[in-house]
């Protein structure tokens, strides 16, 4: 059987397709991981106010534009360096605040996000095309994210995740039993995860089916207040849950449970198969996936920052202490590389496009920071042979890797994230993926690009 042998930097494939960073953490995965080296020192280009404070995460579309919600209730769209705003959409019909919700971006450039109240989506120019529902009856908080099948999900404090198709049309609401206080997360099968928060023990990480059935719920001890799951590359699901950060199998069976030294109120970032990063309290950790903190690092703090990985590993995070607030920049061997101090809170979680890294204050303020390293990252193979074929290609789904054989191979998304992989085979079934442009990579041939309609 052949292996699969992917190298760029120790982490993803970079693919010049897609959005740079199109989602919270940057993926319907939630990973945090940009397939762009950034680097360090770190240089301010940029700080620009807005109307509003931001909490919430911008995104970048793959024109470079950047979008971000305000708790002025507005949407900006914003140029690669922030000195140029293409456009702001005015959300106050649709409620009162843009609290920690970042937009989530289709292929199309069409944008969803909620405000406390509704989500919304507008077309990729700022028009609001439907909002859901028809009142404000809901309170909402955190990001809605894109699933595979292309109906945008969210959850709320009514104590449901909600599934919407493109059309604004309520596909299913799936009744948590209480309520939830993060985003939820996209698996490498399709389903949708949701952590819930408030309420006694033990509090229920649900998996859900796309077409709105229960797959598997895991009971946590703590509660997931303001902290999302994350999703590795072996479908295991990462969440903090109180103090302890868990480690779910894609079965829904316990893999490991750590205890740290405070509250989990963010997202995990995994950098690769075999390191994830996560932020408590005043402290960053570095974890094993396979269990066990290798470090920790003093960032100072009541944190709700996730952290960003860049391919060469370096860690970006914000801290929020006040005039003290400052952005990192870490090594993966715990190293600080450089640091800023911004003097206000940084809740809103940094997108890395490039070499450049955007994020927001509560000082109403955006940042633009640059590194010196190279933005994106080439894919290296393997000498060995070369002239994979994907067959038919464009595909509705099942595709034949020629010349004939048996492969083990693995597939990319746009944002260099690995959604499918096959084990001793002869081709590929790519029907349960979202349509768009995939990247396939078996061993000794260049990987090979796929378009799925």
């Amino acid at each position: 059987m052949r292996e699969v042998l992917v190298l760029l930097s120790g982490v993803a494939l970079s693919l010049a397709m897609g959005h740079p960073w199109a989602c919270f953490h940057g993926d319907p995965q939630h990973s945090g991981r940009s397939s762009n080296v950034v680097g360090a020192p770190l240089t301010r280009v940029e700080a620009r106010g807005l109307g509003g404070k931001v909490s919430g995460s911008p995104v970048v579309r793959q024109d470079g534009f950047v979008l971000v919600g305000a708790r002025d209730v507005r949407l900006y769209c914003l140029g690669p360096a922030l000195d140029t705003l293409l456009w702001v959409a005015d959300l106050t019909p649709y409620g009162s605040s843009i609290y920690y919700s970042a937009p989530a971006l289709d292929d199309s450039n069409n944008v969803y996000i909620t405000t406390n109240r509704r989500l919304v989506k507008l077309s990729s120019n700022g028009v609001v095309l439907w909002s859901w529902p028809a009142n404000n009856s809901l309170s909402i908080s955190h990001s809605p994210v894109i699933g595979q099948d292309g109906k945008v999900y969210f959850a709320c404090y009514s104590d449901s995740l909600y599934a919407l198709t493109p059309e604004g049309t309520l596909a299913w609401a799936y009744p948590l039993g209480r309520a939830a206080n993060s985003a939820p997360v996209v698996g490498l099968d399709g389903n949708i995860l949701v952590a819930t928060t408030r309420g006694s023990a033990p509090w229920p990480l649900f998996c859900i089916e796309p077409d709105g059935d229960l797959h598997w719920v895991h009971n946590l001890d703590g509660d997931a207040e303001f902290s999302s799951p994350a999703v590795g590359p072996d479908g295991a699901v990462y969440i903090g849950a109180n103090r302890y950060l868990y480690a779910v199998r894609s079965d829904g069976t316990l893999k490991w449970r750590d205890s740290l030294l405070a509250r989990v109120q963010s997202c995990p970032a995994v950098a690769n198969e075999s390191t994830l990063y996560v932020v408590a309290g005043a402290g960053l950790y570095c974890v094993d996936t396979d269990s066990g903190v290798r470090w920790r690092r003093s960032i100072g703090g009541s944190n709700y920052c996730s952290p960003a990985v860049d391919a060469e590993g370096n860690i970006y995070v914000g801290t929020a202490s006040g005039t003290s607030s400052r952005f990192w920049c870490i090594a993966p061997d715990s190293t600080v590389r450089d640091s800023h101090l911004i003097g206000s809170d940084i809740w809103s979680s940094p997108a890395i496009s490039g070499r450049g890294i955007y994020f927001g204050t509560m000082a109403d303020t955006m940042y633009l920071f640059q590194g010196p390293g190279s933005g994106a990252v080439e894919c290296r193979v393997p000498a060995g042979p070369s002239g994979m074929r994907l067959l038919p290609n464009p595909t509705r789904g099942v595709v034949r890797i020629a010349p004939s054989g048996r492969y083990s191979a693995r597939v990319f998304d746009a944002g260099g994230v690995l959604v499918a992989r096959t084990l001793d085979a002869d081709r590929l079934d790519l029907s349960g993926l979202r349509r768009g442009i995939y990247m396939v990579a078996v061993p000794g041939a260049q990987p090979c690009k796929v378009v799925l309609r």
